[in-house]
């Protein structure tokens, strides 16, 4: 088992001295990801008293940083893998097969063979040669049928590449397998990423049990219903009135007398409040309109689109500013401004027209709620920097989980 290092919060001590603390350090090259591993198992811990019946595999795509992985499979949840690669990490993790769905409908040969050899047996369809594919490679795989349900609000509907039809193709889909003699356990859905409206839930869990019908009308005895993702992450999102959607959605159509075992894939909601990123303004240029006005300040960060700030998740409200030199005395009018990323690239852009006040060179900015797709996404475009991640847990939840020995420790006002 891979081992991973905490850095320690002591009793007294916050995030905000650890904020405090890198900012004493000055302005750096690369940009930082501040990771509150208490704010992870807090949403944990929360999913599990809103949706108990719900188990949680956590989206590995969205934030492989092992310091989270490692706290979420402590605090017991499962995850959701995609690849090969991802498969490879939470082995050598020491991840339990069985908390593993190897949750893409598209899979090569060689990534079947390799989930084979872990012992991971879950593994998602919506195709007929994935089917074959599967047949011939891993025939005694534990299937999940993925049909097509999109939410209207999402950013990303997931259902233009993955899912088939739940009235057409589900039940030839189905009579396919029966005929190969491969295992069929249950249904999974994905709604889409970044979607806002919790009421889709009901018509997707709806449209699942109707699939599952269809199979038991082949012989099928399906005990998996899998609802994806889809949930909000942000601090100032809660997920109380998807919660209640899904409760109630399960009642109507998947009483626990049915003893079907629910799961989902959520990784916005675990990780995208758990991260700030602080970034440092390396240059920047005054734009003035013929009378000598100023109309635009462009500023220029050490992260951008390129690294933390993914096109999934545009910025819409501007960042805490920490100034670089507490003693520079400032103005307190307010300019429209953009914020640039540091590449080559115009359309590296993170925000315009913001209102802020002026902000120097040297100058902290940071930007919350970065957890989610801000690493995963991230390249090294014009080789600039990838972002720093920092990981920090209090005591008391690091003792609570057992996790591995502390790195650091960061006392009350202090390193």
């Amino acid at each position: 088992m891979r081992k991973v290092r905490y850095n320690i919060l002591e009793e007294g001590a916050s995030m905000r001295d650890v904020i405090d603390s890198v900012v004493a350090q000055g302005p750096q090259e690369f940009p930082i990801h501040l990771i509150d591993l208490d704010d992870i198992v807090s949403k944990h811990r929360n999913w599990l008293t809103l949706i108990p019946r719900v188990e949680p595999f956590y989206a590995v795509k969205c934030n492989d940083n092992s310091s989270i992985l490692r706290t979420l499979m402590a605090a017991g949840a499962g995850f959701d893998c995609a690849s090969k690669g991802e498969i490879e990490k939470m082995m050598k993790l020491g991840a339990d097969p069985s908390r593993i769905i190897f949750a893409h409908t598209a899979k090569s040969p060689e990534s079947i063979l390799y989930a084979k050899a872990c012992g991971i047996q879950m593994m998602t369809f919506d195709g007929e040669i994935e089917l074959d594919k599967i047949k011939q490679f891993y025939p005694e795989a534990s299937l999940v049928l993925r049909i097509r349900y999109d939410s209207s609000s999402a950013q990303i509907s997931l259902g233009k590449k993955f899912g088939c039809d739940a009235d057409i193709e589900a039940p030839q889909l189905l009579q396919h397998a029966k005929d190969l003699g491969l295992s069929i356990i249950g249904v999974s859905f994905h709604v889409g990423s970044g979607n806002d409206d919790h009421d889709c839930f009901y018509g997707a869990i709806k449209a699942a049990r109707k699939v599952f019908d269809c199979a038991e009308s082949l012989g099928y005895n399906l005990n998996l219903l899998d609802i994806g993702g889809g949930f909000p992450g942000e601090h100032d999102k809660p997920i109380d009135s998807y919660a209640r959607t899904i409760n109630k959605a399960l009642q109507r159509y998947f009483p626990l007398k049915s003893d079907v075992r629910v799961i989902s894939e959520p990784g916005r909601y675990y990780v995208a409040s758990a991260v700030t990123l602080i970034a440092n303004v390396t240059s920047k240029r005054i734009i003035r309109n013929a009378q000598g006005d100023i109309v635009d300040i462009m500023y220029y960060l050490n992260d951008g689109l390129f690294g933390s700030f993914d096109w999934i998740n545009p910025r819409q409200y501007p960042p805490q500013i920490i100034p670089g030199n507490p003693q520079l005395v400032r103005s307190q009018e307010l300019f429209s401004s953009t914020l640039w990323g540091p590449t080559c690239d115009s359309m590296d852009v993170i925000m315009t027209g913001a209102r802020m006040e002026e902000v120097q060179i040297g100058d902290f900015l940071l930007f919350d709620d970065m957890g989610a797709y801000g690493t995963t996404l991230a390249t090294k475009f014009n080789g600039f920097s990838m972002p720093k991640e920092l990981p920090y847990i209090s005591r008391s939840v690091w003792l609570q989980l057992g996790l591995a020995k502390p790195r650091t420790k960061l006392r009350k006002m202090g390193v």
